[in-house]
C-alpha cells in the first residue's frame, strides 16, 4: 500500500530521495521493513512447522502426492542463461526436464516441451502470463501466493515458499545466505532464484541426479537470458547476483553430498563452478536413468 502511494507521487519520491529528510526517512523505512520481514518470516516458519508436525494442508496435497514418484531417475533443470540453445533442449527429448521463466517462449520455435515448469517471481509472471497460460509447459510449480494474488490456474502444483528469512540481510547488509528444505510439502526455501527452488522440488520428487544447463550465473553481460523478455537484472543487484546464487548453490551441494545426490553442471561456460562439470553430450551418452530407460 505504501509503495503504491509512493510510486504515484513524484513529490514524495523527491522528499524520500533528495530532501534534507532523506536520511531520516530511509532509517525509518529500514526500521519498518525489519519488523515487516521479521513478522512475515515468523508466519512462514509457523505455517511450515504445522505441516511438519502433521497438519494436512489442502493447498499442497497435490505436491505431496508426487513425493518420490521419480525415485532413482535423473532430470535436467534448464536455466535461462544466454549459453542455452534450442538445439540443447531438443537433445533432451528422452529426459525429464524442468523449464522455467522464459523457456515458455520457445513454443513457436521447436516442438520440444518440458515435463515440468517453475516460476516464482511475480514480475516475471506478469510479463509471461499470456504465453505461459496458453501453452503446454508440463506440470507447473509456483508459490501459493500466485494463486491468491493472480488467480493462476487451479491445476498448477503450488508450494509454500519461505523467503522472508534472509531478505533483510540481502537488502541492507548485502549478506547472502540460504537454507535448504528436505521436504517441499513442508516448505521450499527461497535461494534467490527459481533454480534453487526447483532443485529442492526435484529432490523431493525423487530425482537423485540433477543436471543444470544454461546456469551461466553471470549478470554483467549485454545478454542475460536464453530469450530476452524485458526482465533484466540491473545496477547493484546485477553486481551481487552471481554471489547470491553461488551461496545458494553451495548450500544445495552441501545437502546433495550428504544425501548421495548428484548435481552436475552441464552449462556451456558461465561462472558456476560449485558443481562438477560435464558436457551435455557426455551425459546423454549414458542413459541408464533417463525417462525411457
Amino acid at each position: 500500500m505504501l509503495r503504491r502511494i509512493y510510486e504515484q507521487f513524484h513529490f514524495l519520491q523527491w522528499v524520500f530521495r533528495e530532501s534534507f529528510l532523506s536520511t531520516i526517512l530511509h532509517k525509518g523505512y529500514q526500521f519498518y521493513d525489519f519488523f515487516q520481514l521479521r513478522n512475515k518470516a515468523r508466519k512462514q516458519a509457523h505455517d511450515a512447522r504445522r505441516r511438519k508436525e502433521g497438519y494436512k494442508d489442502e493447498r499442497f496435497l497435490r505436491l505431496k502426492a508426487l513425493k518420490g514418484k521419480y525415485a532413482a531417475k535423473r532430470c535436467f533443470i534448464t536455466c535461462t542463461g544466454p549459453s542455452l540453445t534450442i538445439n540443447d533442449l531438443e537433445k533432451l527429448e528422452n529426459e525429464y526436464v524442468f523449464g522455467m521463466n522464459s523457456i515458455c517462449l520457445i513454443h513457436n520455435k521447436t516442438d520440444w516441451k518440458p515435463d515440468f515448469f517453475g516460476i516464482q517471481d511475480l514480475a516475471v509472471y506478469d510479463k509471461l502470463k499470456e504465453i505461459l497460460q496458453n501453452t503446454n509447459n508440463g506440470i507447473v510449480f509456483a508459490p501459493y501466493e500466485f494463486r491468491k494474488l493472480r488467480n493462476t490456474p487451479e491445476d498448477w502444483i503450488y508450494f509454500h515458499i519461505s523467503g522472508a528469512y534472509h531478505l533483510y540481510d540481502r537488502k541492507y547488509k548485502e549478506k547472502f545466505w540460504s537454507r535448504f528444505s528436505d521436504d517441499s510439502y513442508v516448505t521450499v526455501y527461497d535461494g534467490f532464484s527459481i533454480t534453487y527452488s526447483l532443485i529442492q522440488i526435484a529432490i523431493y520428487l525423487g530425482f537423485d541426479e540433477i543436471y543444470l544447463i544454461g546456469a551461466d550465473c553471470d549478470y554483467m553481460g549485454s545478454e542475460q537470458h536464453f530469450i530476452e523478455y524485458g526482465k533484466f537484472v540491473k545496477g547493484q543487484s546485477a553486481v551481487t547476483a552471481t554471489d547470491r546464487n553461488i551461496v545458494s548453490y553451495m548450500k544445495a551441494k552441501e545437502y546433495a553430498d550428504a544425501n548421495q545426490i548428484k548435481i552436475i553442471n552441464v552449462t556451456r561456460g558461465g561462472k558456476l563452478e560449485v558443481f562438477q562439470r560435464k558436457t551435455l553430450d557426455e551425459v546423454l551418452a549414458i542413459n541408464e536413468k533417463n525417462k525411457v530407460f
